[in-house]
């Protein structure tokens, strides 16, 4: 039954009533048979009777004469006008054959299957070599000259049902495809809403959501599921408004707080710092011990080192490229500063048409420094490019011929708490942006694609 669950609502339902159909008009068929086939069987041993009747009235004189010419033409003639009568013959009351209608002469052992019944009519069923036949026996004036034998052949009564069952059969085929274009029409009727509630739920598990209610007018089951589809579709907005409007808010706030630091680090901690290098360059100059003048020089140098990774630090929270030469002088900068050592070649290609805003720089710059973060931590990869196009809408590649990014390696970092790739989502996310990851063999095994609509597109 796996092919019924695989069709449709409709489908099924159709399926289901042409079954029923189907065997309604069998069982019909069948009574139909059964019903008709008895009664058209005694209608025909009616006839078959009062043909035998008949031909006793009629033949009492020929026979008191003797004449066997005027029998013969009387019981061919009548034979010849019944198609259903298949032989008749007449016998004297002695048993013997006085004439018949058999062309190749008269069966021996016909007259003895049906033993003289008396002075009534009597019907009996016989088997021969043409079928069943109704062997019907009638008294020539009460058995004084003899019986008329009339055989009635159930071919007729065959062809007669075989042509009322076809009619039945053809009235049945109209009716079952008469019910099955119905039946299906009123399931597509009936299914139509479901399958825009379908719709809609697969829309809304991807997060998008419309911004009319589904508007269905009944009230039974189906509207019922609308109207529950419709208020759990409103709740699933408002959390999502909620929850975009907590994520913005704590990337603003750690943004704020990120240049509060950056800001500490570079005016307070830098500053006092480099006080810190010219104390310790003075004190190296006026002592005259040689041992402490070298650890002295040597705090120096650490010294300069912390102030060097402060900055860059600094830097790293709040990049000041962004804020003072924009999106790609800040990512020149960023990818200059991930070059050397083990990190890949990483190229860099931008085409910027336009403005973006500060929300808008910040993300594209949060995101490229993520992807390269993951690129030179996980990927494993000796070559990278970063491409950016600005239009009306931003356009983002990040790639990378590392190992790749398959589900698994997604859930294991989800299990390790490695957000980075689901950070970069929630900004997309934020500026009602999308994300694909995938890939482009051979050259890439891992293919970041974001875009969004710049902010004047959007309003």
């Amino acid at each position: 039954m796996r092919w019924f669950a695989k069709l449709r609502i409709a489908g099924k339902l159709t399926a289901v009533m042409m079954a029923i159909v189907l065997l309604f008009a069998l069982l019909t068929g069948l009574l139909f048979w059964s019903t008709i086939s008895d009664v058209m069987r005694a209608s025909l041993e009616r006839r078959g009777t009062s043909v035998a009747v008949e031909v006793a009235e009629l033949s009492s004189e020929a026979i008191q004469t003797g004449n066997l010419f005027a029998l013969e033409e009387l019981i061919h003639t009548t034979k010849r006008n019944n198609d259903f009568v298949a032989y008749i013959f007449l016998l004297d009351e002695q048993g013997r054959v006085m004439a018949h209608t058999f062309s190749k002469g008269m069966p021996l052992h016909l007259r003895e299957l049906h033993p003289a019944a008396g002075e009534e009519p009597d019907v009996m069923e016989i088997r021969t070599d043409r079928g069943r036949i109704r062997d019907v026996s009638v008294p020539i004036e009460g058995g004084a000259f003899g019986t008329v034998r009339v055989g009635v052949s159930e071919d007729a009564l065959a062809g007669l049902l075989k042509t009322n069952l076809f009619k039945l059969s053809g009235i049945t085929l109209g009716i079952l495809l008469l019910a099955t274009l119905l039946i299906f029409r009123l399931s597509e009727i009936l299914t139509r809403p479901l399958f825009h509630l379908m719709e809609r739920a697969e829309h809304i598990s991807k997060g998008h959501f419309s911004p009319r209610s589904i508007a269905l007018s009944s009230s039974d089951e189906i509207g019922r599921l609308a109207n529950a589809m419709n208020r759990m579709e409103e709740h699933l907005k408002e959390g999502a408004r909620e929850r975009t409007r907590l994520i913005r808010h704590i990337i603003t706030a750690q943004e704020e707080e990120r240049k509060r630091i950056a800001m500490e680090l570079h005016d307070e901690t830098g500053q006092t710092l480099t006080a810190l290098l010219f104390s310790l360059r003075a004190l190296a100059n006026e002592t005259a011990d040689e041992n402490m003048q070298k650890a002295l020089l040597a705090i120096r140098d650490e010294t300069a080192d912390t102030l060097t990774k402060l900055r860059r630090l600094a830097v790293e929270l709040r990049p000041p490229a962004l804020d003072e030469l924009g999106i790609e002088a800040a990512l020149e900068k960023l990818v200059h500063d991930y070059r050397g050592g083990d990190a890949p070649e990483i190229t860099l290609s931008c085409r910027i048409e336009g403005t973006l805003s500060d929300v808008e720089s910040l993300a594209v710059y949060r995101i490229v420094q993520e992807c390269l973060t993951n690129i030179i931590r996980h990927a494993g990869a000796t070559r990278a490019l970063v491409r950016l196009d600005v239009g009306e809408r931003i356009t983002l590649w990040v790639k990378d011929n590392g190992v790749g990014i398959t589900g698994e390696r997604m859930r294991a970092a989800r299990r390790e708490n490695h957000m980075g790739i689901y950070g970069i989502e929630e900004r997309v996310r934020l500026l009602a942006g999308r994300m694909e990851i995938g890939s482009e063999p051979p050259d890439w095994a891992t293919v970041y694609r974001i875009e969004f609509r710049t902010k004047g597109a959007r309003t």
